[in-house]
């Protein structure tokens, strides 16, 4: 069992993330947190299961987090899971952002919850980059989880939910401002970015259906997250 430990909290615009004692495990050695700002890398999390750390010259102190591959549990909180527990120093609502490497459709969620409250699949594509997201619930894009968090101690639980998909950074604000770095020229989900291109969604093509058969005998639109995509109009 690791134990959280005082030495480990470090105080960081307005926040605090409470670090593990040091010691060696299967995934490397633990450190407490020292950020100077309101982050937490994923790596200096609890991580119990199958959540390895990864590197990556791309990744904030390049590395991160990812799940075991083959592993999917799209219906309930898998049994991988990183814990974060950082300091709220007065009551408001906060919005968590996180450093996340989604390549596509598929590789592109996590589980999330905040203080035992209730799970919500995390979902974006972001394409060959890393990008900042606000923590939302599943394709509500645009619409961050607002959580009111009295003063205090707080703790931020990740499980996952498919493989192929990186974190690395989470970022916590009382502000709802987004943390710098997202200069990618597509929008995920509605376009991500491969081989330097934008490449659209399906629904940002303004497509109404997905798949061979029901888009049989019409146009197909060259859609990322669809095998075949295309416009049914409503009659």
């Amino acid at each position: 069992m690791k134990r959280w430990s005082a030495a480990g909290i470090a105080a960081f615009g307005g926040l605090a993330a409470v670090g593990c004692e040091a010691e060696i495990t299967s995934v490397g050695a633990w450190a407490p947190v020292v950020s100077g700002a309101s982050y937490i890398e994923a790596e200096l999390g609890e991580l119990t299961g199958d959540f390895t750390v990864g590197e990556d010259s791309r990744a904030s102190g390049g590395r991160f987090i990812m799940p075991a591959g083959g592993v999917s549990s799209d219906e309930t909180p898998g049994l991988a899971r990183a814990r974060y527990r950082f300091e709220a120093p007065s009551g408001a609502e906060y919005v968590i952002w996180g450093r996340i490497y989604a390549p596509n459709a598929i590789n592109n969620r996590f589980w999330i919850q905040v203080d035992g409250g209730p799970w919500y699949l995390w979902r974006i594509s972001v394409g060959e980059i890393w990008f900042w997201d606000d923590l939302h619930d599943d394709v509500r894009y645009g619409e961050p989880l607002r959580f009111s968090l009295a003063a205090g101690t707080h703790e931020l639980v990740i499980a996952n939910a498919v493989d192929g998909v990186w974190l690395d950074r989470l970022y916590f604000t009382p502000d709802g401002d987004e943390p710098p770095g997202n200069d990618t020229p597509c929008d995920p989900p509605h376009s991500i970015e491969v081989g330097g291109e934008c490449l659209p969604s399906c629904g940002a093509l303004q497509g109404t259906e997905c798949g061979p058969v029901p888009c049989a005998g019409r146009e197909a639109l060259d859609a990322y997250d669809c095998s075949v995509c295309c416009r049914i109009e409503d009659p």
